[in-house]
């Protein structure tokens, strides 16, 4: 296994499950030291546990990353106990289904608090330390549905397209400081919030088939291959990418019909 990632610090929210876990368990099997954030912090215990036990550094931090405090606790125990803070990823996200007309204002602010403030709160407290440090690498998980549109996930895919926004944004900024930014695009996950959207059909096995025949894999991706494209993009390998929302959806937007 390669470690290109050797000494370097990732902070990973969400990363109890997933997409957050795979890529955490993979930064670390390249040599990163991992903090492990995510809003169950059992969750998040077990995926540092299981870096250590094989001989990585990590810590599990239990928190809400729409509350700014709880980032901020995040970011200086991750600089305290692990040295440094090289490598940002926002993962963490809810998905709240349903027709925008009947969506309530709860469920509104939860998805915008969740999926954007959280990657703001995240984005601003992680530049500072990598300003000063003058290098650093920003990643969000974005999905193809800040691309494209779906009837029942019109603001999750709003938050989705505004992160896409923010990348670019953030590129620009902070480039001149040698920090990179970028963002995945996932299509269908084998991930709880997939299975959620699955669950959420009147016949989730025929859901399942359906998704995967629009897929010219006819599959959908696993989380750990998710996690190899973060991983490049955090890596020295990609030192001239940034502002760029990376497709990774098994060519599901390359089709017109």
């Amino acid at each position: 296994m390669s470690k290109r990632l050797s000494g370097k610090t990732a902070l990973i929210t969400g990363a109890g499950s997933g997409i957050g876990e795979a890529a955490a368990l993979l930064f670390a099997q390249q040599g990163a030291r991992v903090t492990v954030l995510d809003i169950d912090e059992e969750k998040a215990e077990s995926v540092a546990a299981a870096i250590r036990a094989v001989g990585g550094e990590s810590i599990a931090v239990g928190g809400d990353v729409s509350c700014e405090k709880d980032i901020i606790r995040a970011v200086s125990q991750t600089v305290n106990s692990l040295g440094s803070l090289d490598i940002l990823l926002n993962n963490a996200a809810v998905q709240i289904m349903g027709p925008l007309h009947e969506f309530t204002e709860a469920q509104f602010d939860k998805t915008i608090a969740v999926n954007l403030k959280g990657v703001f709160f995240g984005c601003k407290h992680a530049l500072p330390i990598m300003v000063n440090q003058q290098k650093g690498v920003i990643l969000s998980t974005s999905s193809v549905l800040g691309l494209l549109g779906d009837a029942d996930l019109g603001v999750y895919g709003a938050t989705k397209g505004a992160i896409i926004a923010l990348t670019k944004s953030m590129a620009v900024a902070y480039g001149p400081y040698g920090i990179r930014v970028n963002c995945v695009c996932p299509g269908d996950v084998g991930t709880p919030m997939v299975q959620q959207f699955f669950d959420f059909q009147p016949d989730p096995s025929a859901a399942r088939q359906q998704v995967y025949r629009h897929y010219p894999l006819r599959r959908i991706a696993e989380p750990a291959e998710v996690a190899q494209t973060l991983a490049f993009l955090a890596s020295e390998e990609a030192s001239f990418i940034s502002g760029s929302h990376v497709l990774v959806d098994g060519g599901l937007t390359a089709e017109v019909y």
